[in-house]
């Protein structure tokens, strides 16, 4: 949506970001956002187990399958397709 989406139907928009590096109990609402509709979004940023990427991710992954187990299949094209005339 464009900025000016709200200001056309006389709604403006505040939005506070607040980060937490240990959420407490209670989160407190601002004087000015009690007794108004308000949205409210929470999100969890969880921390890597590995800083080192994807192929940490890749080394730590389990030896198991064969070779045969993730190869592609072969192609053989498209059948011939009969149309009806």
């Amino acid at each position: 949506m464009s900025e000016n989406y709200f200001e056309k139907r006389g709604k403006t928009m505040q939005a506070i970001r607040q980060i937490y590096d240990d959420a407490p109990n209670t989160i407190p609402i601002p004087e000015a956002f009690r007794h108004r509709r308000i949205e409210v979004l929470l999100i969890v940023e969880e921390e890597t187990s590995s800083p080192h990427g994807l192929k940490s991710l890749l080394a730590d992954m389990p030896n198991v399958g064969d070779d045969t187990d993730f190869s592609r299949q072969r192609d053989f094209g498209r059948q011939e397709v009969i149309w009806d005339s």
